[in-house]
C-alpha cells in the first residue's frame, strides 16, 4: 500500500505551498507526519529519478523538467554533487534545443520567476564544486545567435533577441554575485 503522504509530496513535488494551496487535507497529512530528513532526502530523489527520466520526452517542454528538477534540488535534502552533476549531464545536451527551451533554462540558472537564490548559479556555487563545471555548460548554453526571425508570436515571445539578452545579463550579474571563480569572461 502507496503511503499517502508520501504519495501527495510526490505529485506536487515536494511543494508544500501547491500541496496546501490545492489539497489542503493531504497538507495537514503531510504536517502531522512531519516526515525527518532521511525520508524527504528519499523522497527527493524519487522525485528527481522521475524527473531525469522524463527529461526528454517532449523537446518542447525540457525547459520546464529542468525548471522541476532545480526547484526540488534548492530543497538541498538530496546529495547535490550527485545530483547537479547529473543535471550538468545532461544541460551539456542542451545545446540543440530549441531558442525557446535555451532561454528559459538560462532564465531558471539564475532565478527565472523567483529571488535569485532560488536559481541553479546560486545553487551549485554555494553549495557544490561543480561551479567550474557549470561555466562551461552555461557558456557552451549561451552562446547562440538570435535575429527577428526567431520572434515567436507568444506573448513574451516577439523580441526574442531582448529575451535572450536579458537571460544572458541576469545569468552573468548573478554569477558575479555568487560564483567564486576569478574569470574575466562569462
Amino acid at each position: 500500500m502507496i503511503d499517502p503522504v508520501k504519495e501527495s509530496y510526490i505529485r506536487f513535488q515536494g511543494s508544500t505551498f501547491h500541496m496546501a494551496r490545492e489539497d489542503s487535507a493531504a497538507y495537514e497529512r503531510y504536517r502531522a507526519m512531519n516526515p525527518g530528513e532521511d525520508l524527504l532526502r528519499k523522497w527527493d530523489e524519487e522525485i528527481l529519478e522521475g524527473l531525469f527520466e522524463k527529461l526528454w520526452e517532449d523537446e518542447d517542454i525540457v525547459w520546464n523538467k529542468h525548471n522541476s528538477i532545480i526547484k526540488v534540488l534548492n530543497r538541498r535534502h538530496v546529495d547535490l554533487n550527485y545530483w547537479v552533476s547529473h543535471l550538468l549531464d545532461e544541460m551539456e545536451k542542451m545545446t540543440e534545443l530549441d531558442k525557446r527551451n535555451k532561454i528559459i533554462i538560462i532564465e531558471t540558472m539564475s532565478g527565472r520567476n523567483s529571488k535569485e537564490d532560488k536559481g541553479g548559479v546560486h545553487l551549485i556555487c554555494l553549495y557544490t564544486d561543480l561551479e567550474a563545471r557549470m561555466v562551461k555548460v552555461m557558456n557552451d548554453l549561451k552562446n547562440f545567435f538570435c535575429d527577428d526571425y526567431d520572434n515567436l508570436n507568444e506573448i513574451g515571445w516577439n523580441n526574442i533577441i531582448d529575451r535572450h539578452l536579458c537571460a544572458v545579463n541576469d545569468y552573468v550579474r548573478v554569477y558575479k554575485k555568487y560564483g567564486k571563480l576569478n574569470l574575466s569572461t562569462l
